[in-house]
């Protein structure tokens, strides 16, 4: 019965970490592989890792792939093939372009950020967790995660308003 619960958890956990990598700009392919590369390191280390903090884990151990991944590569990370399925409801296929091109220029201005804020703008905004569960993950306070949040989101209106 534990070993069902232990493994709906991580079900659960990767298929998050899935779609943050997919807004990270990871191909399909390449999430696929993090994600079970993760869940490996997660079932070899399962006895050395506290219940409570298995999901800042898993994220932990993702984005550090994710990155020596992409550093490796040395390629520039490309948004438009991940693009998630959030447009808009729209009555033209003119309003449907303006919405492509806005979330390309939001994809183009998070490409301009230091990592460390793209990071959180994605894990708040993209995957939507929880100010906790992302303090965990960073392993910051909320109070201090609130106050990058705080800067991620001026810098990246500033980055948007120079597009323009």
């Amino acid at each position: 019965m534990e070993n069902e619960t232990l493994e709906q958890l991580l079900l659960e956990e990767v298929k998050v970490i899935f779609k943050y990598l997919l807004k990270m700009g990871a191909s399909k392919e390449d999430a696929e592989d993090i994600v079970q590369e993760t869940l490996y390191k997660a079932l070899k280390n399962i006895d050395a890792i506290h219940h409570d903090k298995v999901r800042a884990w898993l994220f932990k151990v993702a984005i550090n792939s994710y990155y020596n991944l992409y550093s490796k590569k040395k390629r520039s990370i490309k948004y438009i093939d991940a693009l998630p399925n959030m447009e808009l409801f729209t009555e033209s296929a003119e309003d449907e372009m303006v919405s492509k091109e806005c979330n390309n220029e939001i994809y183009k201005a998070l490409d301009l950020l230091k990592p460390s804020y793209k990071n959180l703008l994605v894990l708040k905004y993209f995957i939507d967790l929880p100010y906790k569960d992302i303090a965990d993950i960073l392993e910051i306070s909320e109070s201090n995660l609130k106050i990058y949040l705080y800067r991620a989101r001026n810098k990246l209106k500033k980055i948007l308003e120079g597009l323009s």
